[in-house]
């Protein structure tokens, strides 16, 4: 397939998934670059993935032929999520904005499923094209194909940063045995649409591989004034000094085992009085916003009540847990059917009745 071939098949990829819904789409070789790859492993070394042994597949993580025989790019799809939050009520604990409908690893991957279809019937391939989705799932280092993709940069709290529509962005990708990437600049001029900004180009931070929580190590060289891409964080530290817990130990280093969002959702023991105590300041109920929350790149839109979407996408923003919850309602769940009623479909299923109902507790304690 020659560069106006792929220019027009990635163009076509583009339309149909922002039909679709989604705010941006890039395309990275199915290669993550070596310094990704030594940062995440330095962060397992250092046992500050806590106890999430599923995170140690670093053979799949760093060949994702692995994952897809014969991959050789990765469609790496941005969907914006940000919405307003209310001050929250008496009684009441915060949910993390990621949460507040229907569990987005369902709502993406059935539009993943369909944009696979729609590459499978748009190739002139005799051997149709294999192709393989993941939503923040699987042995995959997200931010950093996001980053090779050219889609945004990642921040000093690890999280992925878009210029258009800061942090508050789902990340999913499509691996696929086509031949996407590869084309130089000025053949993309060639394109009617946005291709040049999905061109690959090397960046200098090191993303983690969950977009939500307990972010991993990034490089401490942030940007430069010869880069093209926009300035990420600079000598800007709001997000270092705002976390309550300490847990972004160094730019870029996040460690779950201090992470209110692991400690709330992934974390299946007790929470230590001393983390208790600050949890219960903070009234985070499930998962945690605040090193988002203070970002720079966040407050724009905060204030400006950047809308969520260029297309309304059914379910995520239907609420389920909603942005807040009553602690004593959640107290009074008795079983687990009832917590399966009350919550069927929202990712706080994650956290199951016990890890809710202990972090209640945690926020009603009257010795915090």
């Amino acid at each position: 397939m020659d560069n106006s071939q792929k220019i027009l098949l990635r163009n076509e990829i583009e339309v149909y998934a922002k039909s679709l819904g989604f705010d941006m789409v890039g395309f990275s070789p199915a290669k993550i670059e070596n310094k990704y790859l030594e940062a995440f492993s330095d962060w397992l070394k250092n046992d500050r993935h806590a106890d999430m042994s599923y995170m140690e597949k670093i053979e799949q993580r760093s060949d994702m032929s692995k994952l897809l025989p014969g991959a050789q790019s990765v469609i790496v799809l941005i969907m914006n999520y940000y919405h307003e939050q209310k001050p929250l009520t008496a009684e009441s604990g915060r949910v993390a904005r990621y949460a507040y409908g229907r569990d987005y690893h369902k709502v993406i991957g059935k539009k993943l499923k369909q944009i696979e279809k729609f590459i499978r019937a748009l190739s002139a391939q005799a051997a149709k094209p294999l192709t393989r989705s993941y939503v923040d799932t699987g042995p995959i280092l997200e931010r950093a194909l996001a980053e090779q993709a050219g889609l945004g940069r990642i921040g000093k709290n690890s999280c992925f940063i878009t210029e258009k529509f800061g942090s508050w962005v789902f990340i999913s990708e499509i691996i696929t045995t086509l031949d996407l990437t590869n084309i130089s600049p000025s053949d993309t001029k060639l394109s009617p649409g946005r291709v040049s900004s999905s061109v690959n180009h090397p960046t200098k931070a090191f993303p983690g591989t969950l977009s939500h929580s307990f972010g991993q190590p990034a490089s401490p060289r942030w940007s430069s004034p010869q880069e093209k891409s926009f300035n990420v964080c600079g000598n800007c530290t709001k997000c270092m000094q705002a976390c309550p817990t300490g847990a972004i130990i160094a730019p870029g280093v996040v460690d779950a085992r201090l992470c209110i969002s692991y400690l709330t959702i992934e974390n299946k023991g007790d929470i230590s009085p001393e983390l208790a105590k600050i949890i219960s300041k903070t009234k985070r109920l499930y998962g945690c916003d605040i090193c988002q929350e203070v970002c720079p790149h966040n407050d724009a839109r905060q204030k400006d009540s950047h809308k969520i979407s260029t297309v309304p996408n059914q379910g995520l923003f239907t609420p389920i847990a909603g942005d807040e919850l009553s602690l004593n309602q959640l107290k009074s769940l008795k079983t687990d059917d009832e917590f399966l009623h009350t919550f069927a479909g929202s990712p706080l299923m994650r956290a199951k009745r016990k890890g809710l109902q202990r972090n209640a507790k945690v926020l009603l304690s009257k010795k915090n």
